[in-house]
């Protein structure tokens, strides 16, 4: 296998897609290989964007969704079975979607045409929470509901970016600039964070050990590096560096693999752009963005890692000329081992089955 990939535009030059010489596999292994549909992404298709679900080499994308509208944002369940995503109606009402991988049906959660105000999530044990207004006149709040929409009930008086510990009982969620701890009977809230200490300093939450009540975190606030990668503990209240920026970089985008033990991230600069990950420590470069012009970038929107941790699904973006400004999502698999690149589809938002 060719340790990287070259992708011509319509414009004249060339966009390089680098893999650091990592050697070759031959053949794939692993969750996906059999040909199952393990991914599911979000794609621009027939002009509305559709949930899709596809295997690990792009060989059979599914619209699952099908809808003449836009659904967005979709996250398999822990359990496999189903499908969380948002759709957008008629007049942009947002409401709450979820697809029945066995039943291949699709069901609305929120039958009432509310807005929900949030993009839903899956607790660990699979219940579903999302910000949700009945009308445009109501503040939202956070509900909490099973898949099949029952047991549907309020957990927070606001909508708020939430944070599950491994119980599904106990949470973080975010309040303007504060980050507060508290449960879904609403029995004690507790202040854990202030995500802008000072005027110049930040802290930007990425992602969330349920196992360990450790948030990670992009931050400024320390004195040897002003892009770090770190962790917070809500239970000991302390910050502990992970990675500091490059010279001429900075760190954005970080996510956990499947079992916390292991970081994926982008580092970008002003000319080139590198997907690596974090193992024991030590930095581990796997892809590389020669950015050019027109722009070509890591999505802005979050890598995961698959069920058995050994790849990492991504997408980026290609910027369009024309009457408007545009953009063109590609979705890759990478693997973190071998280094071998394989195309999905057009697409972003990847979400893996973390049970094939």
């Amino acid at each position: 296998m060719r340790n990287y990939l070259r992708i011509i535009t319509k414009f004249p030059i060339t966009v390089v897609l680098m893999l650091v010489p990592m050697g070759c596999e031959n053949g794939i292994t692993g969750p996906g290989a059999s040909g199952d549909n393990v991914i599911c992404y979000e794609k621009s298709y027939n002009g509305h964007w559709e949930i899709f679900t596809n295997n690990i080499i792009g060989s059979n994308p599914q619209d699952v969704s099908n809808y003449s509208g836009d659904d967005e944002y979709p996250q398999w369940s822990p359990d496999g079975k189903y499908i969380l995503y948002s759709r957008r109606l008629p007049g942009d009402n947002i409401v709450v979607m979820v697809y029945d991988t066995k039943a291949q049906t699709n069901t609305q959660l929120t039958p009432d045409s509310g807005l929900a105000g949030s993009t839903p999530q899956w607790t660990p044990n699979g219940k579903i929470y999302f910000g949700y207004r009945t009308s445009y006149w109501d503040s939202a709040k956070t509900y909490l509901m099973n898949p099949d929409a029952t047991n549907k009930r309020k957990i927070l008086d606001v909508s708020a970016s939430i944070y599950f510990y491994q119980d599904s009982y106990t949470f973080l969620y975010v309040y303007g600039t504060r980050v507060y701890k508290t449960n879904i009977d609403g029995t004690f809230t507790e202040f854990i964070l202030e995500l802008q200490p000072s005027s110049n300093e930040f802290f930007t939450i990425r992602d969330f050990d349920p196992t360990k009540g450790e948030l990670l975190v992009n931050t400024n606030a320390i004195s040897s590096s002003s892009s770090a990668i770190a962790t917070f503990s809500a239970e000991t209240n302390q910050t502990k560096v992970l990675i500091t920026a490059d010279s001429g970089y900075v760190l954005v985008g970080q996510r956990y693999s499947r079992d916390y033990s292991e970081i994926v991230f982008n580092e970008l600069s002003d000319n080139d752009e590198y997907l690596s990950v974090l193992q024991n420590g030590v930095k581990k470069r796997l892809v590389r963005i020669l950015t050019g012009s027109p722009p070509v970038h890591f999505s802005y929107i979050p890598m995961q890692f698959s069920a058995d941790d050994r790849r990492v699904a991504f997408s980026k973006q290609i910027f369009t000329s024309g009457q408007w400004i545009s953009w063109r999502d590609e979705l890759y698999v990478v693997d973190i081992i071998t280094g071998s690149l394989h195309y999905i589809d057009e697409g972003h938002g990847p979400s893996w089955n973390a049970t094939p």
